[in-house]
């Protein structure tokens, strides 16, 4: 069976050197494609400051033709008011994905590939880094999320 877990929470970022930004292949997000996977999403809660997690199910799937797109389907059975699709763009030289730089592409373990993108954005109306990272396998994928605000210490 195929998991995933995606992870948004709220953490400290640090800035990589554009000059050293690795290129995203096609064929990494292809690895995606096919069956649906299943698991949680992991919030936090800005409220509380304690982590919810809701069962999820991610679907990846491939629009017909030969543009680098992907559209990301997020659905949320206990919460289907939630539920989202993306559609996601590779950048023609693959250092771009959906807009954000790719700033880590690396092999772990020979066996899962770690993705890391930053952008600058909003986060609950406040200025910040962002960094997505995300883990793909052939069994488990996750995507984390963490936010640098700009008038944080940490």
């Amino acid at each position: 069976m195929r998991t995933a877990i995606l992870t948004l929470l709220l953490a400290a970022s640090t800035a990589a050197s554009a000059a050293d930004l690795p290129a995203l292949r096609s064929t990494d997000l292809q690895m995606l494609t096919g069956q649906p996977w299943t698991g949680t999403l992991t919030y936090l809660d800005y409220r509380s400051k304690r982590p919810v997690s809701i069962r999820s199910t991610f679907i990846v799937s491939r629009p017909k033709g030969d543009e680098p797109v992907w559209i990301f389907d997020y659905r949320y059975p206990d919460e289907p008011k939630a539920n989202s699709q993306e559609t996601v763009t590779l950048g023609t030289d693959g250092t771009t994905l959906n807009g954000k730089h790719v700033v880590e592409r690396t092999s772990v373990a020979g066996e899962r590939l770690k993705v890391v993108t930053e952008e600058r954005g909003m986060d609950i109306d406040r200025k910040a880094a962002i960094r997505y990272t995300y883990s793909i396998g052939a069994t488990s994928f996750s995507i984390r999320k963490d936010v640098r605000y700009d008038d944080a210490r940490e």
